[in-house]
């Protein structure tokens, strides 16, 4: 964890609005322990900063999906639709497993972080193997994806999601779908 953080910062969009020179101290866990309006100057040893915002969550987050960013996003035939999409998405999860998941969504939470996201909600169905058999720890796919948020600093809200059938009426899943499913007991 980084030491605790002061900062200096010309304006700061705080609960009640704008604030001018503002001074915001954190914890070493990067929790906001104190905040001051008005400061004159900065305080010894502050980081002068201009505009403070607050780190905005993303909200609805499929982190193994950032692996196929840009092979689904070009117009293919006049059929092409949300299910060629789809199609995309189950031909990239034939090579997507555990050690591939964590580079992914760590790489994927960098950006956010780049980007000013602070914590992500991870709607998580990526739970077994390519075949659809579960591995040997149930919970792996989903700590891959909670230590990728730890390791780059990100707050992880993770989200398993059950997915009982392939499609509506109780159909069996598709080859693709395999990797999602579980019983209720599960």
């Amino acid at each position: 964890m980084p030491d605790a953080i002061l900062v200096y910062a010309e304006q700061a969009l705080l609960p009640g609005g704008w604030g001018e020179r503002v001074v915001i101290a954190t914890d070493a866990e990067g929790l906001i322990e104190a905040v001051a309006v008005d400061v004159e100057s900065p305080p010894p040893g502050a980081e002068p900063l201009g505009i403070v915002v607050p780190g905005m969550p993303n909200c609805h987050s499929h982190a193994f999906q950032r692996a196929m960013a840009g092979l689904a996003e070009v117009r293919g035939s006049g059929e092409d639709s949300f299910w060629s999409w789809r199609e995309t998405m189950y031909t990239l999860l034939q090579t997507l497993g555990p050690d591939e998941l964590a580079v992914v969504a760590q790489q994927l939470y960098i950006e956010m972080l780049k980007l000013g996201y602070t914590g992500v909600a991870e709607f998580h169905y990526l739970h077994h193997d390519s075949a659809g058999q579960p591995y040997g720890d149930p919970a792996e796919m989903s700590r891959r994806v909670i230590e990728a948020a730890r390791a780059t600093g990100i707050h992880i809200t993770h989200l398993p999601v059950l997915y009982c059938h392939g499609d509506f009426g109780g159909a069996p899943p598709e080859q693709g779908q395999r990797r999602f499913l579980h019983s209720v007991d599960d």
